[in-house]
């Protein structure tokens, strides 16, 4: 009896070593995430600055946007000349065509990485909990 009372003794022991340990992830994990996020706050506030200081007035940017849409559109009236003349006039429509197709995977694959990424929370948030509740009541047994 005093044997089995030992090996019980050492078995929470050795699960309340483990809760701290899953408390110590969960920090680490918190710590890493948290300085992701100042890093990537502090890009782009560093960036926002950047483009604030380089276009000072609404003309400036507008002007810009106009020029950027104007050498795309030319860019592509030039592509879809080049294809014509190249392949006949059904070229131009199965070009429209296959980057319909193309656009169409791009936002599948887009909503697929949406659904792994919550996928992921969720089950940081279930490790949290599960870590949460271990140490809970490791705290409240006193083991």
């Amino acid at each position: 009896m005093l044997e089995t009372a030992k090996t019980a003794s050492a078995t929470l022991k050795e699960a309340q070593k483990i809760g701290k340990e899953f408390g110590s992830i969960v920090s680490d994990q918190q710590a890493d995430m948290e300085a992701t996020v100042q890093k990537e706050h502090k890009a782009r506030v560093t960036a926002k600055l950047a483009e604030a200081a380089r276009k000072a007035s609404l003309e400036v940017r507008a002007l810009d946007k106009f020029e950027s849409k104007f050498r795309h559109e030319q860019e592509i009236a030039k592509l879809k000349a080049d294809t014509i003349r190249k392949y006949g006039k059904d070229a131009w429509a199965k070009v429209e065509t296959e980057k319909n197709i193309m656009e169409k995977e791009r936002q599948e694959e887009l909503t697929a990485m949406d659904r792994d990424r919550h996928k992921q929370i969720d089950l940081f948030c279930w490790c949290l909990t599960a870590a949460a509740l271990i140490t809970y009541f490791l705290k409240l047994y006193k083991i």
